[in-house]
């Protein structure tokens, strides 16, 4: 840990899109659910096709009101789901393009292009919730693309055990709340490192 820290932290964007996973995981099931209960419905339509549907919607909604936390636990699994609903919620649009049913197929494709970027956006937040700091800056996590500050353009970091404070050359000012409280150890290397490349920035 001599050339780079990797502090997680709490990110109040990634914070909010875990609030609003189980209610997208419900909106998945739901539409597949009632495309299911339509296809059933409908003459000449294929069991295994509407049998299916049923089964990953009930998956789903077992994941909702049974595995509550799963998805912050074991963020794979979330990441999995989500990859099954977008698939199946573009294999429903493709079909219904595909009988003429044109309103309803784009409708599906542009909710299954949605959770394409949702999925992207999950995927960043599993591996971009951190501000890393190396010798050649500071990489701030950000909701649609992480961020880097070189050191020229710091004035002061103030690192914390529970926080850590970035203030710029601009006046700007960034903070965010560890995941973990540093040690008196940890906190001390961080601190010497950060002052070294402030005082020093071409060193």
């Amino acid at each position: 840990m001599d050339n780079q820290y990797s502090l997680p932290v709490v990110h109040p964007a990634f914070e909010l899109l875990k609030k609003w996973t189980a209610m997208l995981h419900f909106i998945a099931a739901s539409l597949i659910l009632i495309n299911a209960i339509t296809e059933m419905r409908a003459p000449n339509s294929t069991a295994i096709f509407y049998y299916a549907q049923l089964i990953i919607a009930v998956d789903i909604y077992l994941l909702i009101f049974f595995g509550a936390g799963v998805w912050q636990a074991a963020p794979r699994i979330n990441l999995l789901f989500r990859i099954m609903e977008t698939l199946t919620l573009l294999g429903i649009g493709l079909s219904m393009l595909l009988k003429g049913d044109l309103g309803i197929g784009f409708s599906y494709l542009l909710i299954s292009g949605g959770y394409v970027f949702i999925y992207y956006r999950e995927r960043r937040v599993m591996h971009s919730e951190s501000v890393s700091i190396r010798p050649t800056g500071i990489s701030l996590p950000n909701f649609m693309r992480d961020s880097e500050i070189s050191w020229n353009e710091i004035r002061s970091i103030i690192p914390k055990y529970h926080s850590i404070i970035i203030e710029t050359l601009r006046n700007k000012r960034i903070r965010f709340e560890l995941r973990r409280n540093l040690k008196i150890e940890e906190l001390q290397q961080i601190d010497d490192f950060c002052q070294k490349h402030i005082c020093h920035p071409h060193s």
